[in-house]
């Protein structure tokens, strides 16, 4: 005998879009800006502790009074109540200077991300709707002019999204993961939000009651091991139980909650921070910051300049090595080539660096404070 059950659930999403037909409806249309509900600015609550430790923080009063006041607010937002207050709850304690958001919607959850980084007197959310370059703008430019100056909104698909983010050098410290929910999409998502994720950053996959959410997070946590989960949604998954739709890292929410390592971790798989724009037309080797650690083995590199000429050649060279580590403390290590790369000047220029490392038995990873540098 198979038991089941059927569950009749409105998605959110289908409130709102029937809020805004039936304006569209009244007999004396007002633009969208006349049908906004924006409170004023205030101290919403005073969260305290770390974002490591969210899952609890949900049970004390700084967090009350956030769920509080986010309670069915901003109306515009698709997200549930306690979500809102989490994602509030972790900027506050957390102090980000770059908040991410893919997926603006109606610009809700945006609104909550500006407030929180408005009371803590510092950061910038970049948020980004492909579909909303009309929508977006139109609620947006009703915010108090505090919040309007701390966001960045654009119609871009999240990999133009991401790509323009990483040319301009933009290092993340929380993103939130709302935009196509297909396993492939969210997995791109998750891994740019990763790349761009400066140490102990955090990344945010709404709909984990979704097949592709959830996977993206599974299959990233199964390659990516330093890193760890704030819950246990993915730990706790039940093969019995696949498609349990309470699962979620903290209760109430909808949420895998993700935690980068303090450090860049290198290990036997390669590593590669992909090509990154330079003035420079010379390349004689790598630099390297370390935390303390203790470890020994080979790191092995391969580095790459490249040059972007007026004739349309692109010519390469190339720097294939190795070095022995044999890691006590923290320091810097500096390491030439045995021939400098370089070109004539003249032309736009890249630099790659690629990594590996060989341990030695018994030893951990090694461990970066930064992505490695040129010489």
């Amino acid at each position: 005998m198979l038991a089941g059950r059927n569950i009749a659930r409105q998605h959110p999403t289908m409130n709102i879009l029937k809020m805004f037909r039936s304006r569209d409806r009244d007999a004396t249309p007002q633009p969208l800006s006349k049908a906004i509900e924006i409170r004023p600015l205030k101290e919403i609550a005073t969260p305290t502790g770390k974002p490591s430790d969210i899952v609890n923080l949900v049970s004390t009063p700084g967090y009350s009074d956030a769920l509080a006041y986010f309670a069915e607010y901003p109306p515009r937002s698709i997200l549930s109540d306690h979500s809102r207050a989490v994602i509030y709850t972790l900027i506050r304690t957390m102090r980000p200077d770059v908040v991410a958001e893919v997926g603006t919607m109606y610009a809700g959850t945006a609104e909550v991300m500006a407030r929180a980084l408005w009371e803590n007197g510092t950061g910038i959310v970049h948020t980004t709707d492909p579909l909303g370059g009309d929508r977006c703008p139109q609620i947006i430019e009703n915010w108090p002019q505090e919040l309007q100056r701390l966001t960045r909104f654009y119609a871009l698909n999240s990999m133009d999204f991401f790509h323009h983010l990483d040319r301009q050098r933009v290092t993340l410290d929380l993103v939130l993961v709302d935009g196509n929910h297909d396993f492939e999409f969210a997995l791109f998502d998750l891994q740019m939000s990763a790349r761009l994720l400066r140490p102990g950053g955090i990344v945010i996959m709404d709909n984990a009651e979704q097949t592709g959410p959830f996977k993206a997070s599974q299959h990233f946590l199964a390659n990516n091991r330093e890193w760890c989960e704030l819950g246990s949604a993915v730990a706790s998954h039940a093969r019995s139980a696949p498609f349990d739709s309470a699962r979620a890292s903290i209760r109430w929410t909808s949420f895998v909650v993700l935690q980068a390592p303090n450090h860049i971790p290198v290990g036997e798989d390669l590593r590669s921070w992909g090509q990154v724009r330079t003035k420079s037309a010379y390349f004689d080797g790598i630099r390297l910051e370390l935390p303390a650690q203790r470890t020994s083995g080979w790191l092995h590199y391969q580095a790459l300049l490249r040059a972007f000429q007026d004739d349309g050649a692109i010519p390469e060279y190339k720097a294939v090595g190795k070095l022995r580590l044999e890691v006590d403390r923290s320091g810097t290590v500096v390491h030439p080539f045995d021939g400098p790369l370089r070109f004539a000047e003249g032309a736009q220029y890249t630099y790659e660096i690629d990594l590996a490392w060989e341990p030695d038995t018994g030893c951990p990873s090694l461990a970066l404070l930064t992505a490695p540098t040129p010489l």
